[in-house]
């Protein structure tokens, strides 16, 4: 049986009428009855925190050299209970988010979940959108989400010392999904490894970590991969500053994928939308962390570059290419509301204006014109790189090392 004592909460919550300072000239705070008793606990031995025992509070006592802590029973704004010391309790809100196995994709001022229908033009999307004007937009889908918990097996992995990945193990399992560009096929880390990129992704849901891992080069332990990133998705953290991760920029790369379930869904689609060009600068700017170019010509965009579908590109008919004059379907007009409202973030060297979907098997084979991807993609091309505008988004930067906006 856990040993539990109980201490007079009077030691800890009663403000004694000595104390309270001259009120005679405003209205007296109530004196607490002090007749509460505060249960503790050997430290490692609390009860559990859930509903049943939200805004309990304890005391939990320390063994030699560490402390005694006040907690109380809190539940986070995603809806985790946990017991949390004074200024411990995560405060950022994740009523807006998306949500993935129990886990947001980041909290609600998170710039993955912000708008900039409201922000300037950059000075330099002239000169940037003049490079890509020609070029049609396009979708990809590859990127499979596998999730885990913290009972799922995990593992070192090696990553060749490259000083700009996180150490620490990554959940593994032979049977997990990476990227692929195939269809009617399966891509399981076991079937390793494979050519490209081969990302792996995986969210730990009982800690809502994200994993991802650049060019797993092993199907079986010991794993190894070219680099690998984690990132807690109830926080506005960045990478170090000139850090890369699985993605070029520095980026998570899940947060910023177009699923089918959103595209054919019934909501709107709420988030920033990551995609590629095949010419980038050799700078970067927030939020992003890294560059993958040598390039310095200001007419072609830098790493984290936040582009915007014009105000004035029409949502309902379609201007170019195989579809002019056709009516856009609600999917289509679904993705370019998204565009409009939460624009898309240049995260990685690629095919040009190229956003990255997800693996879903109702995509179909993309080389197959019967495909649900083929028939997506002849709308998308309908949108040109001339209809985008490169905006200004150094006023949404609150502190350059979080990816918190600015209130």
């Amino acid at each position: 049986m856990v040993a539990m004592r109980l201490i007079a909460s009077a030691l800890f919550i009663c403000i004694p009428a000595s104390a309270q300072g001259n009120v005679t000239d405003r209205v007296r705070p109530p004196i607490c009855a002090c007749t509460g008793q505060i249960p503790t606990y050997p430290a490692g031995t609390e009860p559990l925190c859930d509903a049943a025992t939200r805004s309990s509070v304890i005391i939990t006592l320390g063994g030699t050299g560490q402390p005694d802590l006040v907690l109380t029973c809190a539940r986070d704004g995603a809806g985790r209970y946990a017991w949390v010391g004074v200024g411990q309790q995560n405060t950022n809100t994740f009523v807006n988010s998306r949500n993935v196995g129990g886990c947001p994709l980041f909290p609600d001022d998170n710039v993955w979940n912000s708008r900039v229908d409201s922000l300037l033009v950059g000075p330099g999307s002239d000169a940037i959108i003049g490079t890509f004007a020609a070029n049609r937009l396009g979708t990809a889908p590859s990127m499979a989400i596998n999730l885990a918990t913290s009972g799922t097996p995990a593992f070192h992995v090696s990553f060749g010392g490259n000083p700009q990945s996180d150490g620490g193990s990554y959940p593994i399992t032979g049977g997990m999904q990476m990227e692929g560009y195939g269809f009617n096929a399966s891509f399981p880390v076991s079937g390793g490894p494979y050519n490209g990129d081969a990302h792996l992704l995986v969210i730990q849901t009982d800690q809502c970590k994200l994993y991802e891992i650049y060019a797993l080069g092993s199907a079986t332990p010991p794993y190894s991969g070219g680099s690998g990133a984690i990132f807690d998705l109830m926080a506005n953290d960045l990478r170090p500053d000139g850090w890369t991760s699985s993605d070029a920029a520095g980026l998570p790369i899940w947060p910023g994928i177009l699923t089918y379930g959103e595209v054919y869904g019934a909501g709107e689609i709420q988030h920033m939308i990551r995609f590629t060009v095949n010419s980038t600068r050799d700078t970067y700017i927030w939020p992003a962390r890294h560059y993958a170019s040598h390039n310095d010509s200001a007419s072609v965009p830098p790493m984290g570059s936040r582009w915007r579908l014009k105000a004035t590109f029409n949502e309902a008919t379609c201007a170019a290419d195989e579809h002019v004059g056709g009516t856009f379907p609600p999917e289509v007009q679904r993705i370019i509301r998204a565009m409009k409202r939460y624009g898309m973030i240049l995260a990685d060297n690629g095919l040009p204006i190229l956003i990255t979907t997800d693996s879903d098997p109702r995509w179909g084979d993309p080389n197959s014109s019967s495909s649900q991807n083929w028939i997506f993609n002849g709308w998308t091309h309908c949108i040109r790189g001339s209809d985008f505008e490169v905006v200004d988004t150094s006023t949404m930067m609150a502190n350059p090392n979080s990816s918190a906006v600015a209130k």
